[in-house]
């Protein structure tokens, strides 16, 4: 496939980027997206042969329509009026081509069907000059209908003379008028349409590619129009990260900075250490970035985007991806500049990893597990008052409940932080040792030094310290039991499991600075980062 040259404004100049189809602009909210798509349409060097489809756009979809010449619904439609040319783009946008808000769908109707009457009207006369049979041309509307379908494949659309309706797959008792059509069919028919428009070669901008569209319909959507438009440049401007991270075909540009006059921008290169949906989603930010361990739509995740809501937060799964990640982030060279942190769980670790993850970035909680914050005294407390309970009975109920738990798996705990610190010091094995003998050496003076008896001596001792001090603070920061926020909300009058659900919900309400207030402790040292 030829390659295409788009021209670009960076800096004082200009600079051109060359791409087989598309380029795809990705960039935080500020960091002029629109304005340059307005530039390119508007100011740009390549501007006759733009096409701009704008975010802000009404979906008003016409019942029928009258058909005009085509040049001049073709003009009518890309310059705003049948008399304008390229030179008149302004005016098509009120003067306004950043914010106006388009009303354009009875002018692609009127360019369709004109087009459909004009290519209608070609092939009776070519049909009556020739006495042999030819092919019916296939219309834009054609296409569109053909293409609709696919993407709809439940749904027939049903054009007439001047209408189109639709209908339920082979259900023609069920037809309803193009007005009566859904925002997502009738923005696919609308996309279509436009795309089909565009002039021959041109360079098609897209404001926000995926508005109303469903997400498992974008991305084939737009590729089937590429494929229909193949002569064309598309320019997708998308703040939305799972669609820019599918466009893996597309060329991707980092939008990074807009100071109203001026864009500064770089294209992405691919991170082998780094999947290109999360880095297009740091990217796409603005704020500083920490990696937690969890899922997306957890509870421990959702709490964490409120605690840490002056922060991108990005849930990695496990403890090792977040390391990784902060790691891959800080040897980026293109986002050196970025500020990146990680957060996880103390699970059993020792004094000397915790400083070691720290001179990375990685900081680590003052709780065994995320999920024990919701269990902590302050935490209880503050749900415990909004349900209008006595706040100290109930402490003391789920104080006696974990510690009971505690008591009754002692040592399977006990084991749990044993194992953990045996595994930590034999991480740190010589590995520049060199031949077998001195390998084999090395081996069995670490092993040696290992007193699996003495560690697991004194961790019984810490926990026993704990249960008989009654220590709740550092029983949360030992043990292990992700369940325990769960376990003790009957404790609570709340139905079973339902406290992680309560306190998320508390926090997103009028309880966010209490309860931001009381949980900053137990972020050690990353507190100094927190505001």
């Amino acid at each position: 496939m030829s390659t295409k040259e788009l021209i670009l404004p960076k800096g004082n100049s200009t600079e051109a980027i060359e791409t087989t189809q598309s380029v795809l602009f990705i960039g935080a909210n500020g960091s002029g997206k629109t304005r340059l798509g307005t530039w390119i349409e508007i100011n740009s060097p390549q501007k006759e042969h733009v096409h701009r489809i704008s975010a802000q756009k009404s979906l008003t979809l016409p019942d029928s329509t009258t058909p005009q010449s085509i040049e001049q619904a073709e003009k009518d439609l890309l310059f705003g009026n049948p008399t304008w040319t390229h030179q008149h783009k302004t005016s098509k946008w009120q003067n306004k081509p950043a914010t106006a808000f388009l009303n354009d769908f009875q002018k692609l109707m009127v360019y369709l069907f004109s087009d459909e009457t004009e290519e209608n009207a070609k092939f009776k006369r070519a049909c009556q000059a020739s006495e042999v049979r030819i092919t019916p041309p296939k219309t834009k509307i054609d296409h569109v209908k053909e293409l609709w379908e696919t993407i709809l494949p439940h749904r027939e659309l049903i054009i007439g003379g001047l209408r189109i309706q639709t209908q339920i797959r082979g259900q023609e008792d069920k037809k309803y008028n193009s007005s009566e059509m859904s925002d997502g069919e009738r923005v696919i028919f609308y996309l279509i349409g436009q795309c089909l428009a565009a002039p021959k070669d041109g360079i098609i901008v897209l404001d926000e590619p995926e508005l109303h569209l469903h997400k498992s319909v974008q991305v084939p959507l737009w590729n089937a129009i590429e494929a229909l438009r193949e002569d064309c440049t598309f320019v997708y401007l998308t703040h939305d990260v799972d669609f820019a991270a599918a466009k893996e075909a597309a060329k991707s540009v980092w939008l990074k900075s807009y100071d109203g006059q001026h864009w500064d921008w770089d294209i992405i290169n691919e991170d082998e250490n780094l999947p290109s949906e999360l880095l297009i989603e740091v990217l796409g930010s603005r704020k500083p970035v920490v990696f937690v361990e969890g899922e997306s739509g957890s509870f421990d995740s959702s709490l964490y985007r409120e605690l840490l809501s002056n922060f991108l937060v990005i849930p990695r799964g496990s403890c090792s991806e977040v390391i990784q990640s902060v790691k891959a982030l800080k040897a980026n060279s293109q986002i050196h500049h970025l500020e990146v942190f990680g957060v996880i769980d103390r699970d059993r670790r020792l004094q000397a990893e915790i400083t070691s993850l720290e001179q990375l970035s990685i900081y680590v909680l003052d709780v065994a597990e995320v999920e024990n914050l919701f269990c902590t005294e302050e935490v209880l407390k503050i749900v415990s008052e909004r349900l209008a309970r006595d706040s100290s009975a109930d402490f003391l109920r789920v104080s006696n409940t974990i510690f009971g738990r505690l008591q009754s798996e002692l040592d399977t705990q006990v084991s749990l932080h044993v194992s953990s610190e045996v595994k930590f010091k034999l991480n740190v094995f010589d590995v520049k040792q060199k031949g077998a003998a001195n390998i084999n050496t090395a081996l069995q003076d670490l092993v040696s030094s290992i007193n699996v008896e003495q560690i697991y001596s004194e961790t019984n001792q810490r926990f026993i310290d704990v249960l008989e001090s009654k220590d709740y603070k550092q029983l949360l920061a030992l043990y292990n039991r992700k369940s325990l926020c769960t376990q003790v909300s009957t404790s609570l009058g709340l139905s079973n499991g339902s406290l992680p659900e309560t306190v998320v919900r508390l926090i997103k309400g009028e309880c966010k600075e209490s309860i931001t207030t009381a949980l900053k402790p137990y972020f050690g040292n990353f507190q100094r980062h927190m505001t």
